[in-house]
């Protein structure tokens, strides 16, 4: 008896035919990949799929292969594996999108937090870095905080407003700033913010990172 019919398991994208062929070993206890597969032989097109989607899991260490097992076929529903089954989709979708690459000044302690489910922290942390970035590159003192900080540094005569771009460009990346500070920082520093959506936790620690790079030009450009 199958789970998934095997219409249903070739329309799926392959992250969730993963997460569904993943329930199924759990459900049937299944340990032998080849085993598995021949459940399917009858639909070339679905044990395609199904082998891409086994593929797939042990690329992301949610299966692995039995050890000391001489069989390559023989494998066992890892700890992360389990865990993804347990998170959800939305949580595998989110880690994988951090881990196409934060900037290297976050990667360390953002991630970290972010896998262990801090997720209010993780944001706060990774704003908190552009934030001292943003005063150190512009020299500015530590009374300078928050989104004054982020005028002070970007508007039409601060430190780090790239004068050779068109007025409304330097406004807007001032306003970038300004408005990730408010939304994404201000509020996790005054009161409890709850990360019910992990997708917009991650998206929140991307767009620290998207700023991390802009900071990037900008100090590349200042050295120069």
């Amino acid at each position: 008896m199958l789970t998934l019919s095997s219409d249903v398991i070739q329309a799926l994208p392959v992250d969730e035919r993963g997460l569904a062929v993943l329930k199924d070993l759990v459900d049937f206890d299944e340990r032998n990949e080849y085993n598995y597969l021949l459940r399917y032989k009858q639909s070339p097109g679905a044990a395609a799929a199904v082998a891409e989607s086994l593929a797939w899991l042990r690329g992301r260490a949610f299966i692995a292969r039995v050890p000391g097992n001489t069989s390559d076929a023989a494998i066992f529903v890892t700890p992360r594996g389990r865990e993804a089954l347990a998170q959800g989709l939305a949580t595998v979708r989110a880690v994988e999108h951090l881990e196409a690459g934060l900037h290297p000044l976050l990667e360390q302690r953002v991630r970290r937090q972010f896998l262990l489910g801090e997720y209010e922290q993780a944001v706060f942390v990774a704003m908190k870095a552009v934030e001292v970035r943003v005063r150190s590159l512009a020299a500015l003192g530590d009374d300078m905080i928050g989104v004054p900080l982020m005028t002070r540094a970007f508007n039409a005569d601060g430190p780090l407003t790239d004068p050779a771009v068109v007025p409304g460009e330097r406004v807007g990346t001032m306003n970038l700033f300004q408005g990730a500070y408010a939304v994404l920082r201000n509020p996790a520093g005054h009161r409890e913010v709850n990360y019910d959506d992990v997708t917009e936790a991650a998206e929140a620690i991307a767009t620290a990172s998207l700023l991390m790079r802009i900071l990037d030009r900008v100090e590349a450009r200042l050295s120069r």
